[in-house]
């Protein structure tokens, strides 16, 4: 069987670069269906190149593409605010790169990772089925986007800089654009995989006639360590990851901590692992994550976050918007009790009570409450992390996952015969 990927990663391509620490999962699952009988293309977008690329590595076929390069009618089209026409001008540029690749690896299935891209439209080309694997959805993404009492003129102008300016105003037309493009996808593509009720109901609703299977991701190699020991530390200690965007909740992450300080004797530390911008959070909070014992770590290897992770209190989760985030997902294989907003897909993994505790977005008065009672009830803390790790266990079993890939692989193929 050939399987041809579009990812918005490189996978495990070898570069010698190394940069975020997100999509590992992709990789993962590389790893695992390589072990099968697959032939597999990946196919991805990377900066800093002129012309596409073809390599083989390990027995995989790589294209490399440079990004379709933006004539100024389109630029000026897209900063003018007409997201469907520039929309319909970016498939134009795309396509036919996104073809040769097709033509060239023949596949029986194309499978895209994610609807962030433009990747989804090659299935109003082709007669290969495609199959769009759920990410996060970034239509419902830009509707949560801003935090309360923060402006779209207030995030452009979180930077004094012009050239930062115009960058943040990109930004805000890209996601404009690339969702009015998602719901095309949505349209266009015949086969989805997800993961949690919220996306199976996304799907349902953008398009009714489409066949929907469950399948979840495989983490990365680290979270499955068989020796990951859990030491609850003898201070409060909790850890976040997320990254930069504002729908993230870094903002919700200051206003905890500053109920936490002025309410709490103990000197608790709070580690944020991401590429975290705190301006505006610091604006909405009129507080700095110093002076309420938050540390911002950066973007971090995947050992010095399980490292982390097992010498916290609890795993926070501070986002307006999710699916399934990945960074939940590791805390609790590894047995650390969970605390998140209950928003999107994450009721779907999280029992409130039972494997961790859900509490309303932006509520921060609940996670404070919360995480003061984790750290003071530890029996109670060490049974719900136990619990949490029992459901992940299950949830991402690597053969299991790579069993239910090649099934619905086989299961899409019958159905196009029929």
């Amino acid at each position: 069987m050939r399987i041809l990927w579009f990812t918005n990663t490189s996978s495990c391509f070898q570069t010698g670069h190394k940069g975020y620490n997100g999509g590992g999962w992709i990789s993962s699952l590389e790893i695992e269906l390589k072990k099968h009988n697959i032939e597999l293309g990946v196919c991805f977008y990377m900066g800093g190149i002129g012309e596409a690329k073809k390599e083989t590595q390990n027995g995989t076929t790589y294209y490399i593409l440079p990004r379709p390069s933006k004539t100024l009618f389109y630029t000026l089209t897209t900063i003018s605010g007409k997201v469907e026409r520039s929309s319909q001008m970016h498939e134009r540029m795309a396509i036919p790169n996104l073809l040769d690749v097709v033509n060239d690896f023949h596949p029986n299935i194309i499978q895209v990772f994610g609807s962030e891209n433009i990747y989804g439209l090659i299935a109003k080309y082709v007669k290969t089925p495609v199959i769009l694997h759920i990410q996060g959805i970034l239509s419902t993404y830009l509707n949560a986007f801003l935090p309360p009492f923060i402006s779209w003129r207030d995030y452009i102008n979180q930077t004094k800089s012009i050239k930062g300016r115009l960058r943040l105003l990109s930004d805000k037309i890209a996601w404009q654009r690339n969702s009015h493009t998602e719901k095309r996808i949505f349209g266009a593509v015949k086969y989805f995989m997800g993961r949690t009720e919220w996306d199976k109901r996304i799907v349902s609703l953008l398009n009714p006639t489409a066949k929907y299977y469950y399948c979840s991701e495989i983490l990365r190699d680290t979270f499955y360590a068989l020796d990951a020991q859990r030491i609850l530390p003898e201070r409060p200690v909790f850890v976040t990851t997320i990254s930069s965007q504002l729908y993230k909740g870094f903002d919700l992450v200051l206003k905890t901590a500053k109920l936490l300080k002025d309410t709490w004797n103990y000197e608790f530390e709070w580690k944020v692992f991401g590429d975290i911008n705190p301006i505006v959070a610091e604006k909405i909070c009129n507080t700095t994550p110093k002076s309420v014992n938050v540390h911002l770590l950066g973007v971090a290897s995947a050992e010095k976050i399980q490292e982390s992770l097992l010498h916290a209190t609890a795993y926070v989760h501070t986002s307006y918007i999710d699916n399934s985030p990945n960074s939940l997902c590791e805390a609790m294989i590894l047995g650390v009790s969970i605390i998140s907003t209950n928003v999107g897909g994450i009721p779907s993994l999280v029992e409130n009570g039972k494997t961790g505790f859900l509490v309303p977005s932006n509520d921060p008065y609940q996670m404070a409450y919360l995480m003061k009672l984790l750290f003071e009830n530890r029996d109670m803390n060490i049974s719900i992390g136990k619990a949490a790790q029992e459901v992940a266990e299950i949830r991402h079993d690597r053969e299991t996952i790579v069993n239910r890939v090649l099934e619905i692989y086989d299961d899409v193929l019958k159905y196009e015969k029929h």
